[in-house]
């Protein structure tokens, strides 16, 4: 029986009612693996695709964090959230001013968006502890609010207007660390109401689609390995290249090695059977180590 890998890719579903920590904590006990992480946080309430590093791969995360993330959400109007989500403590708020809808005018307004407040309920760090750590505990500061970029905006779903509390659908495709519940806040507020984000979905991080992601509870010690995702296609909008064992050996040993082609600032480096083995970067025909992953 070929031994379990101790490193690669998971493409994981997320149900709603399940933290991300959560998720890396099922991981552990169905690999056996205990260094696992994941390149970017989904609100418990939320779903969708969560990216998740083994082993030695979680040194690799920040050279994913940064790829745009595509959700698709509904927002419900005439209605605050403590938390900006179904989670949260409920308020009532004045109902939309319809005179001000125009879907056109309110996706533009969206592309054009250049930062947007920071949940207080939300992971960032404020003087060395966690937001909604001070929220929960009645030390709530406002965090700053953050920059973000709206690459992409639609409507999927048009609010009924003579409901008490109207719900939009949206989809969008965002860079990093923007907030989709302050997304939503942030419209309810161009149609002078409140809203929260009730539900939420993200589709896809970078070119990587939900729809190659399975289900947290259909993997078992058995066959988590079947789902291991290749490096090749995480990594595709990097440049690569193949090396021989032994000029792994004098990459991991801290020296450079000749290389042919173009300087690239980050280039993924395999080993011959396609295992991904370092980062390096490629300067004047040498590639120098970045990461080494031994």
């Amino acid at each position: 029986m070929p031994s379990k890998p101790n490193r690669g890719f998971l493409l994981i579903d997320k149900p709603a009612g399940k933290s991300s920590f959560a998720v890396i904590h099922a991981l552990r006990k169905i690999t056996g693996i205990k260094r696992i992480g994941h390149c970017g946080t989904l609100d418990p309430f939320a779903t969708g695709l969560l990216l998740c590093a083994l082993g030695a791969y979680t040194r690799l995360n920040s050279y994913l964090e940064l790829r745009d993330k595509s959700y698709m959400a509904e927002l419900v109007l005439g209605s605050g959230s403590s938390t900006g989500d179904t989670e949260g403590e409920l308020s009532a708020a004045p109902a939309p001013d319809w005179s001000l809808w125009d879907a056109q005018r309110l996706k533009a307004a969206a592309l054009a968006l250049t930062q947007l407040h920071t949940p207080v309920y939300s992971a960032v760090w404020i003087n060395g502890k966690r937001s909604y750590a001070l929220a929960r505990s009645g030390n709530a500061i406002q965090p700053p609010d953050r920059p973000c970029r709206i690459l992409d905006f639609e409507f999927t779903a048009l609010p009924q207007q003579d409901e008490p509390n109207p719900v939009i659908g949206y989809r969008c495709r965002v860079s990093k660390g923007t907030y989709i519940r302050s997304l939503s806040q942030w419209l309810a507020m161009q149609l002078n109401t409140e809203g929260y984000t009730q539900s939420l979905q993200r589709t896809a991080i970078g070119d990587l689609e939900l729809s190659s992601a399975v289900p947290l509870d259909q993997l078992t010690p058995d066959n988590w390995m079947d789902y291991i995702f290749p490096a090749r296609q995480i990594f595709t909008s990097y440049p690569w290249q193949e090396i021989s064992t032994s000029s792994l050996d004098l990459m991991y040993e801290g020296q450079s090695l000749p290389s042919e082609g173009e300087d690239a600032p980050i280039l993924m480096v395999y080993t011959s059977h396609r295992e991904l083995a370092a980062v390096a970067r490629r300067s004047q025909g040498r590639l120098y180590p970045i990461v080494n992953l031994k």
